[in-house]
C-alpha cells in the first residue's frame, strides 16, 4: 500500500496509463530544450567559459551513470510508496517526519523555482521565434501569461489532459531531433568524417577540469526524471508503471543526449570553435544545407518552443501536487489541499501556482528583468529565468543526495549491496554537481548567491518544521 496523509483523499481517478507517466517524466526533463541550450554550456558556452569541449559526450555519460543510479533508488521507493508527494514521502519514510518535511520543503521549493523559470522562458523563446522568423512582435510577458492561463485550465480539468499534451508535444519533438541527429551522423560517416575523439577524455582542451564543469550542466539536463512519481495516486498501476517511467526516462534521455551531442561534434567538423560560434548549434546545424534547410531550421526552433511548453506543463503538474501533498499532511495551509469535487484535481494549489507565476512575470517586465547577465542577456525574461533554473536545480539535486543517503538504510525486498552501490555512485555525481555550482559561480554576481540563498531556504524549512512540531502537526504516518 502507498503512503497517504492522515484523513486525506486521493487525487484523481486512477486512470493514467504507462504512457501518461512516461510523458510526465520526459515532459519535465525537456530533452529538446536541454539539447538546444545546455549542450553548448557543457561544451564551453558557460558564464565563465569553462567546459568539456570536444569531450562533452564524456561529461554526459558520467552524469547519465550518476543520475541513473539515483533513478534506480527512487524507482525502488516508487514501487512501494504511492502518494502525490514523491521524494517528500520517500525522505519521510527513510528519516522520519521532521527530516521528511524539510526534504519536501527543499525539493518542492526547487520544483516551484523551475516552474516559475519555465513560465518566463516560454514567453521569451516564443517571442524570439515569432519576431526573428516572421517579424511578429508580441511582448514576451503576454505570451507567458497566456501560457499560464492555458496551463491552469488544463490542470483544473485533469492531469490526463496535461500528460497527453506533453506526450504529443514532448515525445514528438524528441523523436524528430533524434532522427535528425542520427541522419547527421550517417551523413558525416558517408563522407568519412566520423571519429571516436568525442569519447576520449584527452580531447578536452581543459582536461578533466573542463569535463567536471561539463558534468555540472549535464546533471541539470536530467533533472525531473522522477516527476512521474507525483502521479502515483492517479495511475492505474503505480507499482509497475512508476519504476519503468522513472528509470526508463533517465536512460532514454541519456542516450538521446549522447547521440545529439556526438552529432553536433562531428557535424561541426570536430571544431569546438565552430561548435560554439554557431550558438545555438542545434539551430545552425538544422539550417545547414549539408544536413537540413532554412525551413527545417525554423521547424527546430518551433520544436524547442513546443518542448518548453511540455516542460512547463510537467513542472506545473509536479509542483502543484507537491504543494497539495504538503498541505494535505498539515504542513501548509489546508486550503491548498482542496480538490475539485468533479475532476479530483488540486485546483487551489494549481491556481495559486499560476497566480504566483503571473505576478512574477509582471514584476520582471515592470522592473526590466530584476537583474542582468551582460552580453549573454537576450531579453528581460532571461536573467531571472536563468537564476531560478540554477537555484531550482541546485535544491533538487541536494534532495537527490538525501535519497542516496537513504539507500544505505536498505529497503524491504531489495539488495542492500546494490542500493549501497547506487547510493555511492549517485551521491558522488550529485555532490559534484552541487560543488560545481558553488565553484563555477563564485565570482559571478547574483549567481554566487545561489548556494547561500538555498541554505537560507533550508534554514527556513527547519524553522517551520520546529514550529509545526511544537503545534503537534508532525505525526507519524502509515506507509
Amino acid at each position: 500500500m502507498g503512503a497517504q496523509a492522515q484523513g486525506g483523499e486521493k487525487l484523481g481517478k486512477g486512470n493514467l496509463s504507462l504512457l501518461d507517466v512516461i510523458a510526465q517524466s520526459i515532459g519535465f526533463i525537456g530533452p529538446v530544450f536541454a539539447a538546444a541550450f545546455f549542450i553548448p554550456t557543457i561544451v564551453g558556452a558557460s558564464l565563465n567559459g569553462k567546459g568539456a569541449g570536444l569531450a562533452s559526450p564524456v561529461s554526459i555519460i558520467i552524469a547519465m551513470v550518476g543520475m541513473c543510479a539515483v533513478a534506480w533508488i527512487i524507482s525502488r521507493f516508487a514501487r512501494r510508496i504511492h502518494a502525490a508527494g514523491s521524494l517528500y514521502d520517500y525522505v519521510t519514510e527513510a528519516f522520519g517526519e521532521r527530516i521528511g518535511f524539510v526534504g519536501g520543503w527543499v525539493y518542492y521549493g526547487g520544483v516551484i523555482a523551475l516552474t516559475l523559470a519555465i513560465g518566463l522562458a516560454f514567453g521569451g523563446f516564443l517571442h524570439d521565434t515569432l519576431f526573428f522568423n516572421h517579424d511578429i512582435d508580441i511582448a514576451w510577458y503576454w505570451l507567458s501569461i497566456a501560457f499560464w492561463v492555458a496551463a491552469a485550465l488544463m490542470m483544473l480539468r485533469g492531469v490526463a489532459i496535461s500528460t497527453r499534451v506533453q506526450l504529443v508535444l514532448g515525445l514528438g519533438s524528441f523523436l524528430i531531433i533524434l532522427v535528425f541527429s542520427i541522419w547527421v551522423i550517417f551523413k558525416v560517416g558517408g563522407d568519412g568524417g566520423l571519429s571516436t575523439a568525442p569519447f576520449n577524455p584527452s580531447s578536452s582542451d581543459q582536461g578533466w577540469n573542463g569535463i567536471f564543469f561539463g558534468i555540472l550542466y549535464a546533471v541539470i539536463m536530467f533533472i525531473g526524471f522522477e516527476s512521474s512519481a507525483n502521479l502515483a495516486e492517479e495511475s492505474t498501476n503505480p507499482r509497475k508503471h512508476l519504476p519503468l517511467a522513472i528509470f526508463g526516462s533517465c536512460i532514454a534521455v541519456g542516450v538521446f543526449y549522447v547521440i545529439v551531442t556526438y552529432a553536433q561534434a562531428v557535424g561541426f567538423g570536430l571544431s569546438v570553435q565552430a561548435w560554439l560560434e554557431a550558438f545555438p548549434p542545434l539551430y545552425a546545424l538544422a539550417a545547414d544545407p549539408n544536413y537540413g534547410s532554412t525551413g527545417f531550421g525554423e521547424l527546430i526552433q518551433w520544436l524547442v518552443v513546443i518542448d518548453i511548453a511540455a516542460v512547463g506543463l510537467g513542472t506545473a503538474t509536479g509542483s502543484s501536487r507537491g504543494i497539495f501533498a504538503l498541505a494535505r499532511d498539515g504542513r501548509l495551509p489546508a486550503v491548498l489541499a482542496k480538490m475539485h469535487p468533479k475532476y479530483k484535481t488540486p485546483y487551489v494549489a494549481s491556481t495559486f501556482l499560476a497566480i504566483v507565476s503571473i505576478v512574477l512575470i509582471a514584476i520582471v517586465a515592470w522592473t526590466n528583468g530584476l537583474m542582468s547577465v551582460g552580453e549573454m542577456d537576450p531579453g528581460q525574461w532571461f536573467p531571472m529565468f536563468n537564476w531560478l533554473a540554477t537555484f531550482g536545480g541546485f535544491m533538487m539535486v541536494a534532495v537527490y543526495i538525501a535519497i542516496c543517503v537513504a539507500a544505505f538504510k536498505g529497503m524491504p525486498g531489495e539488495s542492500s549491496g546494490l542500493l549501497a552501490l547506487a547510493g555511492i555512485v549517485g551521491g558522488l555525481v550529485s555532490i559534484g554537481a552541487i560543488y560545481g555550482v558553488i565553484v563555477q559561480y563564485a565570482d559571478i554576481p547574483a549567481y554566487n548567491r545561489v548556494w547561500w540563498i538555498a541554505v537560507l531556504w533550508l534554514v527556513g524549512g527547519v524553522i517551520v518544521m520546529v514550529i509545526l512540531n511544537q503545534m503537534g502537526r508532525l505525526r507519524n504516518r502509515t506507509v
